[in-house]
């Protein structure tokens, strides 16, 4: 005995504008190595016991008026050596943000209250 199944299409749906701005398929992901391209260098170093790196709001200012970039490993580990374990998982959430937005979450906030807010708002 045969048992024949049909498969229908699922019909298209009306998306939200929030969807349809939403990417079908996975995210691009960039290896970007955990201490910046090359690995650990003196600059990753350098990032990792600077304060104008780690510190919250300083941070911010510092790679807004330089134009600076950490990289993760760096983010991290001066996370975890200027604040302890909450530090730490302050540095992760900082850098989920950073993942999911393009921009940590002092950017986002400084995004927010300036007019550079659109600009954010497209990434999303």
């Amino acid at each position: 005995m045969t048992t024949q199944i049909t498969i229908y299409p699922e019909p298209e749906r009306n998306l939200s504008p929030y969807q349809q701005k939403q990417g079908t398929g996975a995210p691009d992901t960039v290896n970007n190595d955990f201490f910046g391209e090359g690995g650990i260098s003196f600059k990753s170093l350098v990032d990792l016991i600077n304060p104008l790196q780690q510190l919250p709001i300083i941070s911010t200012a510092y790679r807004e008026l330089t134009g600076s970039t950490i990289s993760s490993g760096s983010r991290l580990l001066g996370g975890a050596l200027f604040g302890g374990g909450i530090g730490l998982l302050a540095a992760i959430a900082n850098e989920i943000s950073s993942e999911t937005t393009g921009k940590d979450i002092g950017s986002n906030l400084y995004a927010a209250v300036t007019s550079q807010y659109s600009a954010i708002e497209k990434l999303v």
